[in-house]
């Protein structure tokens, strides 16, 4: 009996598929953000007040950083799910759909290839190449990430490479081309609300897939605090995240026309 519960003791947990709630509240905790930064976005642009440009200000650092979260985190993601393809497909129709209407709607405030037709594209990408890209060094893969990732960074401004240390322009045959904005080119004059381009960010997302893959890989053995739930709200915020990116800027834009509303009566 006392060699049967030794055996037990030192054998492998059983594989039960736990969920890493510690994933989900991450996600949330990182919409929550994007919620809070869009309510400052629109308040600062329909109800104009010094306050909110400083608060804006003050919070563009941290927005970008926010982005990067969550871009990242939907590259762990990607590496439990099944079908790439289908999801990412799903949701480059939605970001599109989405395109479509803010342009009709909000001519002047339109999205062009925002973080929903980014996060598409990207599953897309990964999902037809998955197979392949899973036989490639992970190591090696995270290193070429993240230096790609730092090179194309500055982009939207017209030129690759890290500041303080070397720059290389773009040719301005590029930089005048109207149709090169989903690879982070864009030319004078080009306006989004939301605009998150393939370059640098399908870099980011890349480097996530390889994380996730760890984390799949070793999913049943992480300490416990991964799978706890310490904040449901949280963790169904980062469950949902779609649906609560889809909803909360028409919320926001109603609670701002109402507070404008009331305050010029």
């Amino acid at each position: 009996m006392e060699q049967i519960q030794a055996t037990a003791q030192t054998m492998p947990p059983p594989t039960d598929k736990k969920r890493i709630v510690l994933i989900d509240n991450l996600r949330g905790l990182a919409l929550v953000y994007m919620v809070f930064f869009h309510f400052i976005y629109d308040m600062t642009y329909l109800v104009p007040t010094e306050w909110g440009r400083h608060l804006l200000a003050a919070n563009d650092g941290i927005a970008v950083f926010d982005t990067a979260a969550f871009i990242l985190l939907a590259g762990v993601s990607s590496a439990f799910s099944r079908s790439n393809l289908r999801r990412g497909g799903r949701l480059l129709a939605i970001g599109i759909l989405f395109t479509l209407v803010t342009a009709f709607v909000f001519p002047g405030e339109a999205i062009y290839f925002g973080i929903l037709q980014l996060l598409g594209s990207c599953m897309v990408l990964y999902g037809a190449f998955e197979e392949q890209l899973k036989k490639c060094p992970p190591p090696l893969i995270l290193a070429l990430c993240a230096v790609l990732f730092a090179l194309t960074f500055p982009i939207t401004r017209g030129y690759i490479g890290i500041d303080g240390l070397f720059q290389w322009e773009l040719p301005p045959e590029l930089l005048q081309n109207s149709y090169l904005y989903p690879y982070g080119i864009i030319r004078g004059g080009y306006s989004s609300v939301d605009y998150e381009p393939l370059l640098p960010w399908f870099f980011l997302y890349f480097g996530g897939t390889c994380l996730g893959g760890y984390v799949v890989q070793y999913r049943d053995r992480l300490p416990r605090w991964c799978y706890a739930d310490p904040l449901p709200p949280l963790s169904f915020i980062g469950r949902h995240s779609l649906w609560v990116y889809l909803l909360h800027q028409p919320v926001i834009l109603g609670i701002v026309y109402l507070i404008q509303f009331i305050t010029y009566l």
